[in-house]
Parts: C-alpha cells; structure tokens; sequence
C-alpha cells in the first residue's frame, strides 16, 4: 500500500488523520490533557518516511486555528500567528527527531518486533516527539510574554507526558493497520477479539465509567485492564493489541472527559496526571510484552526456515550420495549405532508390526550418570570414549533384532522387539552391571561411570511408540533421583 501512495497523497492522508483526531479530541473528549494526533504525526513518519513533515505540519496549523476558533479567539493576530507557527514548527521538528532514532530499525521492519528496539527507540521516539513539541508549544506564549495556565516547567511536563502517551498508543494500531490492511482473522481470533473487546468495555465502564460509583467494590482497580491486554500481547496478534490498547485509551478520556471513574473518585485534583502515569506504564508493559512474544516467534519462524533449508539440502545431499548419505543420516558418528533420526525411522516401522499383531515389545531409556562431571574433571575427549564404550556394551547385550540409538548427548535408547516387561529389565541389569564393571584408561587416569535405566512394555492403550518412551523417561527420572546406577521400570 506504502508504493502506491505518492507524496502529496500520502501528506493529504496524514494532514486529514491528523485534523480528525484533533477535531475529535477537542470536541468529543473535550480536552487537551490526552493528545491523540501526536500518535497520528509519529505513525506518518513510520509509515511513509521524512517526507510526512509536510502533512503533520498542515495538520497542526489547521488545528491550531481550529482551536482558537473553539476558544472564540482570533487565530490571525500577531500573538496567535506567533503560537501557531512555534506549534507547527515544534510538532514537526519532534515527529523528524522520532523518524531519525527510529530510521535504522524501520529499515529491518522490526521496530515494534523487538523488545530492544520498543525498549530503546519506539519509547524514545515517544518521549521525543513529546518533549520538543512541548518545549516549543509551552515556550512560545512565555516568549510572547503570556502565561501558560500551568506555568512553563509544569506545562512542558503535562505537555510532554499527553503527547508521549498518546504516540505510544496511536501509532502502533495505525502502522499495523495500515501495513496490513486488509486484516485477514480466523473465525477464532474473531471470537477472542470481539470477547475480548466486551470485557475491556465493561471493565471500563466500571472503572472509568458511571458503572464506578453504581457498584462500590474494591476489586474495581485500574489494573484489572492488564489482564485483557496481556492476553492480547500474549496469544492474539500485534494489530488486535494495539487496536484494544486504543479503545482503552479512548474509554478511559471519555469518561474521564466526564468526570467519572476511579482516579476522578479518589484523586480529583489530579485525576488526569494520574491516568496519564497509569496509562504510560500500561501500555509500556503491554508493548514490551507484545515484542517479547513477537521477537520468539519470529526468532522461532527463522529458525524454521533455517531448518528448512538445512533439510532440503541433505534431501539433495542423500539424492546424490543414495546409499552412502543415508547411511550418515541415520546414524550416530562418535558411536555408530542410530541416531534420533534414524533410531525412531527404524522402531517405528517395527512398532507398527506389533499394534497390528499385539505382540510383546519393550524399551530401555539410560542415561549417563553424572557426565557433566566427566567432561569437566577429564575432558570432552574422555566423555566421547566414555559414550563410545557405552554403546559398544549395548551392542554386545542386545540381539541383532534389538534397534539401538543414541538420541542425546549422554541419553541413550534400546527398542526390545518379542520382550516383556520382566526379560527387558532383565537385559537392563546386566546393562547397567556390564557399564559399571567398565573402566577406561585415558591420559593416564582410569574412568569408572555407570548409568540408570528406565524400562518400559507395550500396554494394549499404546498408539505410538512415544508413549512407551515416555513411561521410560519416568521411570528413568525415578532411577535418577533414587540414587542412580539402577534399574527402573514404568
């Protein structure tokens, strides 16, 4: 959508968002203490680059002159031509400050996909863009000599805080929206985000509304929003989060526009100080959340197609090699038994046999005791001649009908084919018997180890072999925690 536009289309848009915002706030939530178009001036930036300055400044000189309009004053006196051009001229020096800390991650598109660059240029950008639009809209009626009702150092501070929360929260749900439209939802996410939006409705018309002063429940907290948004952060996507972040936003001014709800109940004085710091750590920790999630799943998405593309390769590796590749792909180097890979290739097609024909099958899990020490007190070298001579035992106790693999670093796997349970934990003390009479010479140094063993049996409820593995994981985990260098069975 960004390639279609042209600038002075783009400008038209921002320069026409902007007005509609301003004229909303202004009228509709009838304050200045929350300004929305600050999101809308950082979005054009993001959205279509430096060249959006024209738009945001024409938006704010038409909202100036709107606002002095609404106060009954006259927007062409020297005085109010003086404010309108600092305010211009500061709204648009602070959006083109935002795009330079932000250009680089922009360029990635990760602005807003990764918890380091929300944490330390999109909360920056937000600052920014409120302080300098601050400094230069507060300053200038001190320049002029007039007061502002708050005075200089307070009104650079409320100024800056509605600005940065307002660009916090707007421009993330334009950017997404934009760069994403038309948003494609699965029925699901329709559901969880229509719920979703009720519950954020009525917990604000409780909090932030008349619904405050209706039920006088101590439950009724402004943190009770955190919930719904770091469920959005958590399980729905980055646009349906920023979305509810706004109709938060605007819930909570038009009540607030109103009078209502908890910080106007207990805070009068300062209720709209208040909400700002409420709603600046809200809506930072729900950014940070989101980026978190966001980060894991595009880290996890890469690491798929990284794998992916590992996969396809020695797919053309084995087609080429045939036999010899598969022999590699299949098999364990250090020990030459099965690997994970060709271990479960293999005991599968052997399982399959016994749920047609219910027969009698079993599995040993062992692992290693204690290795971790082996390889720190002698060396890897010695650890890899420990694992070597491990699956050189197993080779020699088990049949030749027996699938043996090493599916770990120190974790290995033995599929007994026509075994039950009593003849495998049979097989599995002389294992363990066979390991711990071993002992290495290496570097001069003689390396006793032994090893614990979880046994389990085909049971009639059993569909795959995982669930075999899984009843000897539990019991080997039982065998570990009894002291190790024993037999166990599940």
């Amino acid at each position: 959508m960004l390639s279609k536009l042209k600038s002075w289309q783009y400008n038209l848009l921002t320069c026409a968002v902007y007005l509609l915002f301003a004229v909303f706030t202004m009228q509709v939530l009838n304050t200045l203490s929350v300004w929305p178009p600050a999101g809308v001036a950082l979005a054009a930036v993001i959205l279509f680059g430096r060249g959006a300055w024209l738009g945001i400044a024409l938006g704010t000189f038409f909202t100036v002159i709107y606002h002095f309009y609404l106060s009954d004053l006259n927007p062409f006196t020297l005085p109010h031509i003086a404010i309108n051009f600092a305010t211009t001229t500061g709204n648009t020096l602070a959006a083109l400050c935002a795009f330079i800390i932000i250009d680089k991650q922009l360029k990635k598109q990760d602005l807003f996909t990764r918890v380091a660059n929300v944490a330390g240029n999109f909360i920056l950008a937000c600052v920014a863009i409120g302080l300098i639009s601050a400094i230069f809209g507060v300053g200038v009626y001190f320049l002029i000599g007039e007061q502002w009702i708050d005075g200089l150092f307070k009104g650079i501070l409320n100024w800056s805080i509605s600005n940065s929360l307002a660009a916090m929260v707007i421009s993330p749900a334009l950017y997404f929206l934009w760069r994403r439209w038309p948003y494609q939802m699965a029925q699901e996410t329709i559901t969880q985000s229509v719920t979703l939006s009720l519950i954020i409705i009525a917990t604000c018309y409780l909090v932030f509304g008349p619904g405050y002063k209706q039920l006088d429940l101590p439950i009724l907290q402004p943190s009770l929003l955190l919930f719904p948004l770091l469920y959005c952060a958590i399980r729905l996507s980055p646009t349906t989060t920023s979305c509810m972040n706004m109709l938060v936003f605007f819930l909570a001014w038009i009540g607030g526009n109103q009078g209502w709800g908890y910080f106007y109940y207990h805070h009068s004085a300062t209720a709209e100080v208040s909400m700002q710091f409420f709603f600046l750590f809200i809506f930072t920790a729900v950014l940070l959340v989101q980026a978190v999630f966001s980060q894991r799943q595009n880290e996890q998405e890469h690491l798929t197609t990284l794998l992916e593309q590992k996969v396809e390769e020695r797919t053309h590796e084995l087609e080429r090699a045939k036999e010899s590749a598969l022999k590699l792909a299949v098999t364990d180097p250090l020990t030459q038994i099965y690997n994970r890979r060709g271990f479960f290739k293999t005991a599968n097609k052997v399982f399959s046999q016994y749920l047609r024909h219910q027969g009698n099958c079993a599995m040993l899990l062992l692992d290693l005791d204690k290795f971790k020490s082996v390889n720190d007190k002698y060396g890897h070298a010695t650890g890899d001649e420990v694992i070597k001579a491990t699956a050189k035992i197993l080779t020699l106790y088990t049949r030749d009908s027996d699938i043996v693999g090493r599916i770990g670093g120190e974790e290995f796997v033995v599929f007994l084919p026509m075994s039950n349970l009593e003849s495998a934990v049979a097989l599995a003390q002389r294992i363990r018997q066979g390991v711990e009479k071993q002992i290495l010479s290496c570097d001069e140094h003689m390396v006793e180890f032994t090893v614990s063993i979880g046994v389990s049996a085909l049971q009639k409820e059993d569909q795959h072999i995982e669930a075999l593995l899984k009843r000897a994981d539990k019991a080997l985990y039982i065998a570990k925690e009894s002291g190790r260098n024993q037999v166990q069975s599940s």
